[in-house]
Order: structure tokens, then C-alpha cells, then sequence
């Protein structure tokens, strides 16, 4: 199966999760006026006896064309990816309870300027730029 990239946004994106970005949000601004609070741009959800926390990834390129040959979801929470120098990543995603329906899997590609919050059982392949 070969899958065509296409451009993230969230309402493609919406049934895995959130895309995490400034353009066209509505935003407030704070710290008398020096910052603009673009505020709940994604939904964090853990279960009650765990933690939240927050890593730093290196993400080296990927060879294309790539081929899938595994798929993780977390169970227990969200996860989130956000790029600190403008990286342009390719995320691949797909529903599925106990395994992925792979007729609902697909790949988007960042812009360099948008992260993305997986919603808890969303399949997804491993990390890669």
C-alpha cells in the first residue's frame, strides 16, 4: 500500500488527534501586553495515577520512500510532538482497537511550524523527520 503525504491540518487530523500551532488561533495577550497566550491548543489526558512529563526528542531523517513495518499507540495518555528549530516532520497514523484499521491509515507532513498531540489508542508510527 503506498500512501500519499498530505499537508496537516486539523480538520484532516481531527480523529487522531490535535495539531498543535499559532496560525489562525485566537490568542490573548499577558505579561502586560509583551506576550500573546495562544491558549488549550490540545487536550492532555493521563489517567489519575499517572504523571505528565515532558522530553526532548533528536529525531534523525528518515530515507524515503519508507516503508512501515510497525505501528505503537499509548493507552494510557496522550503523547505530543512539537518542533523547537522549525524541523518539518512526516507523521503516520491510523484508528483501530485491539490492531490499526488500515483503512484509516494516513500520513501528513508538518510545515516546520506545527506539532501534534496524538489522542490516547492512536496508532502511529515512531517518530522520524
Amino acid at each position: 500500500m503506498k500512501l500519499q503525504v498530505l499537508p496537516l491540518s486539523q480538520e484532516a487530523f481531527s480523529a487522531y488527534g490535535d495539531v498543535i500551532e499559532t496560525q489562525q488561533r485566537d490568542f490573548f495577550h499577558i505579561n502586560n501586553g509583551l506576550v500573546e497566550r495562544y491558549h488549550d491548543l490540545a487536550l492532555v489526558e493521563i489517567l489519575e495515577q499517572d504523571r505528565t512529563l515532558i522530553s526532548i526528542n533528536r529525531a534523525q531523517p528518515a530515507n524515503l520512500p519508507l516503508t512501515i513495518h510497525e505501528l505503537e499507540r499509548h493507552p494510557l495518555g496522550t503523547q505530543a510532538f512539537i518542533p523547537m528549530k522549525g524541523e518539518v516532520f512526516v507523521v503516520v497514523v491510523a484508528l483501530g482497537d485491539d490492531k490499526p484499521d488500515l483503512s484509516t491509515l494516513r500520513a501528513f507532513i508538518t510545515n516546520g511550524e506545527q506539532g501534534v498531540n496524538y489522542h490516547r489508542n492512536v496508532w502511529h508510527h515512531p517518530l522520524f523527520a
